[in-house]
């Protein structure tokens, strides 16, 4: 049985103004839709005929409104940038946008035939028939963008039907996937191996590798420090210049404006400060102004204020 179209649904989306055609006036525009979607509104002229859902001027009468003259299939009217159409002799196709008002010719991206080991492909094609093509299936429909997205090594941007090339992530980048953020080890394909990752359900996770459908994207900085306390409660933190999940010590766990000796190097002095905070791109300790690689607590290292000797 075939499904029961709503033209009023399929115009609300389309612009004032949208060119149609009926057998009775002739060529109309697009006026308004209610908001129930259950009818419109067209002008001719002077005249504002109101249509119901089936495009019927009265409830007894029969369809009598059609997208233009040449073209009356309204299923093939609702179809919407982005959507995958494919013909009998088995091309494929991304739907753009129609050539003109007449709806019979569309131009589309990513066009695609084949057969057996024969492959025809061109990345936009324009005055396409749009009788000899129907939407695809959403089944059909994935596996074509499947097809086209390993051909091209990319991922399709529905928004702007380009294949753009995948991100390409390094040892010790901090990535996110679906609700779980992590510090990527190596990603191969859609499988990720992680130094450590915190998800929803499971919390944090070391060391391991997951396979995620979900498209992995750099985290913000919000994202990252989420990971970074999630660590500090288990009493550890990441070390981004030896790439490795280690052991916050005690002793050297520090609250704001506690006094502190910091230093840069082994050669420099050490100096007295107030401690703010860690930075979590380096691990750098922040005390009030700058930023320094050593911090010590100053209660019972006062001895060192102003030398270069080591901390025991």
């Amino acid at each position: 049985m075939e499904e029961k179209i709503n033209i009023a649904k399929i115009l609300k989306n389309k612009p004032e103004g949208t060119k149609l055609w009926t057998d009775m006036f002739g060529s109309v525009t697009l006026y308004v839709v209610t908001n129930a979607c259950d009818a419109f509104q067209v002008k001719h002229h002077n005249k504002e005929p109101w249509f119901d859902e089936d495009g019927k001027l009265y409830k007894e009468g029969v369809l009598c409104i059609y997208p233009s003259k040449s073209m009356r299939d309204w299923a093939k009217f609702s179809w919407k940038k982005g959507d995958v159409l494919v013909s009998k002799d088995n091309v494929y196709i991304i739907f753009e946008k129609f050539e003109d008002d007449t709806y019979t010719r569309f131009k589309g991206k990513h066009y695609l035939w084949k057969e057996c080991n024969v492959e025809d492909y061109n990345k936009e094609e324009t005055k396409m028939l749009t009788s000899v093509f129907e939407k695809a299936t959403d089944d059909v429909a994935q596996t074509y963008i499947k097809t086209i997205e390993e051909h091209l090594d990319g991922k399709l941007n529905l928004e702007t039907l380009e294949i753009e090339k995948q991100l390409e992530f390094k040892d010790g980048d901090i990535v996110v996937y679906g609700k779980s953020v992590a510090i990527c080890r190596r990603i191969y394909k859609h499988t990720l191996s992680f130094y450590v990752s915190l998800t929803e359900m499971f919390g944090l996770l070391f060391a391991d590798e997951v396979e995620s459908s979900e498209e992995y994207r750099f985290a913000t900085e919000e994202e990252k420090q989420q990971l970074f306390d999630a660590l500090e409660k288990e009493g550890k933190a990441w070390d981004a210049e030896k790439k490795q999940i280690v052991d916050i010590k005690k002793e050297l766990q520090f609250k704001p404006f506690e006094k502190v000796l910091v230093r840069d190097s082994i050669d420099d002095v050490w100096r007295a400060s107030f401690f703010s905070h860690i930075k979590e791109d380096d691990g750098r300790y922040v005390t009030t102004g700058l930023c320094w690689k050593f911090c010590i607590p100053y209660e019972g290292n006062e001895h060192l204020l102003g030398t270069t000797d080591n901390f025991e």
